[in-house]
């Protein structure tokens, strides 16, 4: 048995008593970065997220709850429904890392793990290359990513899961056997069931944990270079990633696809790229508006500009206090009641005719934030009625190229 140990980055947190939030399914793979966590001395909070899908789940999170009641620690059950829209697994894996990141912004946690593990990166390289996927599909997950502003963390990417499982065991800690795991009609049960028939003709899973590593640093390298490449080509505009168009259409097709996608990743603040079939629509023709990945692409004569899509933000309210869209922050006379809503049709009929000022076209215009207090726009500093408030952007243009070199 190979003991799993946690990485000097999740370390750094324990010994500074940071909160650290960790997300805990029940499963042997969290119940085990939880173990883990607790006997390297962290201070943590525990949530665990109820997709309101299976019967079972109601009492997995029972017994989380019971570990974190022997053991002193806050425990929260957290609830998402599926309301009938778009791809389930992709609505479930968004609305689970909502759901976590409000969660630890309510809990001071300075960030939250998860329990992916080797196991994990392996069935994710063995799937994305089913698919014909390319360098980013075949890297692994990313060991660190950004959701709504908060950070998300996999410290157990190199341990594997047979020996959490040994060391849970040795510990007397229960866990829950998620029937799912077990069902063929996942793709990624599929692959898991099938892996003897790779061991058969010599392909073992620690070679393909080389491969993914290599190709993990290899992407490294080419995200290093297109952040070298894009310093000085871009700007920061009312939340918009805005490029030099003349620049972006002299680079290849790739080089094209990278930079697109990071710009959708961080103004959208999704995990995940769009399907690379749908970047190629948009790649056809870059001097044609497009709407993709909750954002909207348009051109002008010089420039190339990624900006939030209203539609993705017209139903996303916060308290003024709170980060909006997790990019947003307001500066005023907050109240209980005051509110942060996109400016949309509403707002800029109460705005008047000041929005023309802003320089930006109506339709972006309708994206940006606003204060709200019971139905009634207060303020729309970005649209030229600021009314005692600043609202500003999380984001500066050294974050956006650290985002390129680490995506």
């Amino acid at each position: 048995m190979n003991a799993p140990e946690l990485p000097d980055d999740i370390l750094s947190l324990i010994h500074r008593d940071k909160v650290i939030g960790v997300a805990v399914s029940g499963g042997s793979d969290s119940m085990g970065l939880l173990h883990l966590l607790l006997q390297a001395g962290a201070k943590v909070s525990v949530a665990t997220v109820n997709h309101n899908l299976r019967d079972e789940a109601a009492t997995e999170a029972q017994v989380v709850a019971d570990f974190c009641a022997s053991h002193g620690v806050p425990h929260d059950v957290l609830h998402w429904r599926w309301d009938g829209q778009g791809n389930l697994s992709d609505q479930a894996r968004r609305g689970r890392y909502d759901l976590l990141a409000d969660w630890a912004s309510r809990v001071g946690a300075c960030a939250v793990a998860l329990g992916h593990t080797a196991d994990d990166n392996i069935e994710t390289f063995l799937m994305g290359l089913s698919r014909g996927a390319g360098l980013d599909g075949l890297s692994g997950m990313r060991p660190e990513f950004e959701t709504a502003g908060v950070t998300f963390l996999r410290p157990l990417l190199t341990a594997r899961r047979a020996d959490l499982q040994d060391v849970l065991a040795r510990a007397g800690v229960r866990w829950c056997d998620d029937p799912t795991n077990d069902d063929p009609s996942y793709h990624r049960v599929q692959v898991r069931q099938n892996m003897n028939a790779l061991k058969a003709v010599g392909i073992s899973p620690e070679q393909i944990l080389m491969s993914v590593s290599n190709l993990h640093a290899t992407r490294r390298d080419v995200n290093a270079d297109l952040a070298r490449a894009v310093e000085g080509r871009f700007c920061l505009e009312l939340g918009d990633v805005c490029f030099e168009l003349d620049w972006v259409e002299t680079l290849s097709p790739e080089s094209q696809r990278r930079v697109l996608n990071s710009a959708l990743q961080f103004v959208s603040g999704r995990e995940y790229p769009p399907r690379g079939a749908k970047i190629m629509r948009v790649l056809a023709d870059l001097r044609q508006k497009s709407v993709l990945h909750g954002c909207v692409i348009t051109q002008d004569a010089q420039r190339l500009r990624i900006g939030r899509e209203y539609s993705a933000v017209a139903d996303l309210i916060t308290p003024s206090a709170e980060v909006w869209d997790g990019r947003w922050i307001a500066q005023g006379p907050h109240s209980k009641t005051t509110e942060i809503r996109a400016l949309g049709e509403a707002g800029l009929a109460q705005c008047g005719e000041v929005w023309r000022d802003a320089g930006a076209a109506r339709s972006r215009i309708l994206a940006l934030p606003s204060i709200w207090d019971d139905g009634r726009l207060l303020a729309a500093p970005l649209a030229g009625l600021a009314n005692n408030w600043a609202i500003s952007l999380r984001q500066h243009e050294n974050e956006y190229l650290e985002f390129v070199l680490s995506h």
